[in-house]
């Protein structure tokens, strides 16, 4: 049993039936139905979205395309930010912290970040009068997981080398899409597929309270993710990949989803114990340990950068925030938010240095003979491809 979203137009037709699934067991999806009228017609121009109140029970996003209108869980499914405070364009609404998408006839995500849909409901307009209709469940719920097939012996293999979500959602969209085959998941890291946004934020995070997935979720859905394993060989014409520890694997289809690794300066000092780069929970738990009380210089000025430098601010004896741009996030906002954000940021204890790096030991010297001593570095440029 499944129940179909429905986008309902001004003149009481019904839009194109979408349908959706969810791992909800058949007797708990048959909960009490809640039925409400949230709005007039014509409170919702074309293009327009609100949260709207249902049987005050729950909320929805209600959202009007031309003359029909479609109601979706109001949360996003990554974090729980507002969707109504997010962008509307073409049938999709982006979360407005990170950009998750999702699709507004039937709630189903789109793209990263975020892994899971929302719920969609019922909607039906009758006299200029719009109303919703769900079970209580569902308005209580901000996520929704599409049902996945199981293995089946004898079909095709595909082979992911990654441990990142980009891994996890080709993964999970193989099932979910009906493919029976044996899905594996090699990566060279230690631990489970990760939130990695939240490195920067929580640098004291354990591996566990970030993971994507659970290890009982890959083992009920049939995908085998393999850790600590580096690819080493690739041989497209035998169909076979090759791994540090001696082992191989054989595959039918390969998908190669290793993302990207933190760029650092090619200059003298960057092997020393006192820098580091982030990219995995190990990193950010060393870094946190060691900025306690120590002189920080946080080399890079965008979001990784600065967010890290957030997070120390008020652990650190001092930081220092390096980069050879005039403003912070220039690059990638441009001088104008980069300007109101360097503003922002001269209320906190944060020295922020426009110079060019040129060799790092016990401090940092600059190329214009300027030396700021410090007892921790941290790397913050952009990432570079990962290759396998």
């Amino acid at each position: 049993m499944y129940r179909k979203a429905y986008g309902t137009s001004e003149k009481g037709a019904a839009g194109a039936k979408q349908s959706q699934t969810s791992e909800q067991p058949i007797a708990t999806m048959a909960t009490e139905k809640v039925e409400a009228v949230v709005c007039n017609v014509n409170d919702l121009k074309s293009g327009e979205m609100k949260e709207v109140d249902v049987g005050g029970v729950g909320t929805a996003l209600l959202v009007r395309e031309g003359d029909i209108f479609y109601a979706i869980g109001p949360k996003c499914s990554h974090y729980g930010a507002p969707l109504s405070k997010g962008v509307l364009c073409n049938g999709r609404v982006r979360c407005p912290w990170h950009g998750a998408c999702f699709n507004v006839k039937n709630g189903d995500i789109e793209e990263f970040p975020g892994l899971d849909s929302v719920p969609s409901y019922k909607v039906e307009v009758t006299e200029g009068k719009v109303k919703v209709r769900a079970d209580k469940l569902s308005l209580t719920n901000v996520k929704r997981q599409r049902a996945m097939c199981k293995a089946s012996p004898g079909n095709k293999s595909v082979l992911i080398i990654g441990g990142g979500p980009a891994s996890v959602m080709c993964a999970e969209t193989l099932r979910q899409e009906g493919f029976q085959g044996e899905i594996t998941i090699v990566t060279r890291e230690k631990y489970l597929p990760y939130d990695r946004i939240k490195l920067s934020k929580a640098m004291d995070i354990k591996p566990d309270a970030i993971a994507l997935r659970t290890a009982d979720y890959y083992k009920n859905h049939d995908i085998s993710v393999k850790l600590g394993t580096e690819v080493t060989h690739v041989s497209t014409s035998e169909k076979l990949v090759k791994c540090a520890d001696g082992s191989s694997a054989k595959y039918d289809k390969l998908v190669i989803a290793t993302g990207g690794q933190p760029r650092v300066l090619p200059t003298p000092g960057v092997d020393l114990e006192n820098v580091y780069s982030l990219r995995t929970p190990d990193d950010a738990n060393s870094i946190a340990a060691a900025a306690k009380g120590k002189h920080v210089v946080i080399i890079g000025s965008s979001f990784i950068g600065m967010e890290v430098a957030a997070y120390l601010a008020d652990k650190a004896a001092s930081l220092s925030v390096v980069d050879i741009v005039k403003v912070p996030f220039q690059l990638t906002l441009g001088d104008k938010v980069g300007s109101v954000l360097q503003k922002a940021w001269k209320l906190r204890p944060i020295c922020q240095e426009r110079q060019q790096v040129f060799k790092l030991y016990v401090g940092v010297k600059f190329l214009w003979n300027m030396y700021l001593a410090t007892g921790l570095v941290v790397f913050s440029l952009r990432c570079m491809k990962r290759m396998v």
